[in-house]
């Protein structure tokens, strides 16, 4: 038994040691057709693209309610932002836009639409047209509009305007993803995919933009952001602002107005950036909430929200706040568990490919260059840890003493 401890001791103390080595991570970067490019993404996206081709979405879809369409659109937008990292005549840029193009006939095939209601105001409401017309935005913009597909950009063209005219005739600012149910960060998606359209066609939505902007002051939580859930009819708060939800819909409300996005994106640092152990986290309730958790939440440990902090590392990169977002990403390449085989990059040994397409976009804004800072921020972690490593060794070199009178 003492050798069984000593050895369990000795095994802690070591992965104490590999925790604080990779609060160290940076990003390995290799010049590509000219252009350093993030290999650590690259090598992530090699990994999902096995997996995807593999079936990973149907089999998502078996865990999440809308897990085959969540899954593929992750997957597509971390390979559209890479292509927006390489020059036009690069093979890699022509490989990441094919996957692209594949999550995105994924989605919109009958597969992907099948547990989405049609006779919707909005058709298949605002889930699935958020993220499908958002991603096939992302694809047309990363293309040279001598690349664009006439049929693809017809296509984006009556999704936003089915979107428009929802919004326009709609009671609430927050559209309906299922009969009855209105999940605000949806409709996030929704706008974001009209601003995308303003962004590489001729304007025409900034007024419908700014319309809903103004109605959605009008239904807040009582924090003052947007909120988790909502009544589908009026608008009225029902679920007060959750981290994964808000994680995720700053990432798109940034796209839609920068300026109104800021005063969000300050109330959400402020009710959900916490730390345990000295490490940053994003809480999933808000710190003034109750706890609550839903299916897109993840792991919630001591009130940390999986999804909200691996998501929140992406958000605190598009907002600037460089120390957390590094922070955040080298917490979750510390206990994320990643590894390595030929050029695939997988993380928790790569049994939820969901996690890994969520960390690959979450990292996908560091294309080109690495987040660098001089602020300490590993500073109390490391305190705790050699207090907690002289406590090992201790016990170590006491169980290694032989018991008296032997």
């Amino acid at each position: 038994m003492r050798t069984l401890f000593r050895a369990l001791l000795s095994l802690s103390l070591l992965y104490l040691l590999y925790l604080n080595y990779r609060l160290y991570y940076q990003p390995q970067m290799e010049a590509v057709a000219g252009r350093p490019l993030n290999q650590d993404l690259l090598s992530q996206l090699r990994f999902l693209k096995t997996r995807m081709h593999q079936g990973a979405g149907e089999d998502m879809q078996q865990l999440y309610p809308e897990g085959f369409v969540y899954l593929n659109a992750l997957y597509g937008l971390s390979w559209v932002e890479l292509a927006g990292g390489l020059p036009n005549s690069a093979a890699l840029r022509h490989e990441a836009l094919g996957e692209t193009a594949w999550a995105m006939r994924a989605i919109f095939s009958p597969a992907g639409r099948r547990i989405f209601e049609q006779e919707l105001p909005l058709p298949y409401g605002a889930y699935y047209q958020g993220w499908s017309t958002y991603l096939l935005g992302r694809y047309l913009a990363a293309q040279t509009p001598t690349e664009r597909a006439a049929d693809d950009v017809r296509l984006f063209k009556q999704n936003c305007a089915q979107i428009a005219q929802a919004v326009a005739v709609s009671p609430t600012p927050y559209l309906e993803s299922y009969s009855g149910a209105a999940w605000p960060a949806d409709g996030v998606m929704c706008l974001a995919a009209l601003a995308c359209h303003d962004r590489i066609l001729p304007p025409r939505y900034q007024p419908t933009i700014r319309q809903w902007l103004t109605v959605v002051d009008t239904r807040l939580d009582s924090l003052g952001m947007i909120p988790h859930k909502t009544d589908a009819r009026t608008g009225a708060v029902q679920q007060a602002a959750l981290g994964a939800s808000q994680s995720q819909l700053l990432n798109f409300l940034y796209e839609i107005d920068s300026t109104y996005a800021r005063r969000h994106f300050r109330l959400y640092r402020h009710h959900f950036l916490t730390s345990r152990f000295g490490l940053p986290g994003m809480r999933e309730s808000a710190q003034e909430a109750d706890n609550a958790e839903h299916i897109d939440s993840g792991p919630v440990l001591l009130d940390v929200g999986g999804a909200a902090s691996i998501v929140g590392r992406r958000v605190m990169q598009r907002y600037g706040d460089t120390v957390t977002a590094i922070g955040l990403r080298n917490s979750i390449e510390a206990f994320g568990m990643p590894y390595q085989v030929s050029d695939q990059k997988r993380y928790l040994f790569g049994v939820l490919p969901i996690a890994d397409a969520f960390i690959a976009w979450s990292n996908s804004l560091e294309v080109n260059h690495t987040m660098s800072t001089s602020s300490s921020w590993r500073g109390h972690f490391q305190a705790l840890s050699a207090l907690l490593a002289a406590g090992l060794l201790v016990a170590v070199y006491l169980l290694r003493r032989k018991p008296v009178g032997k």
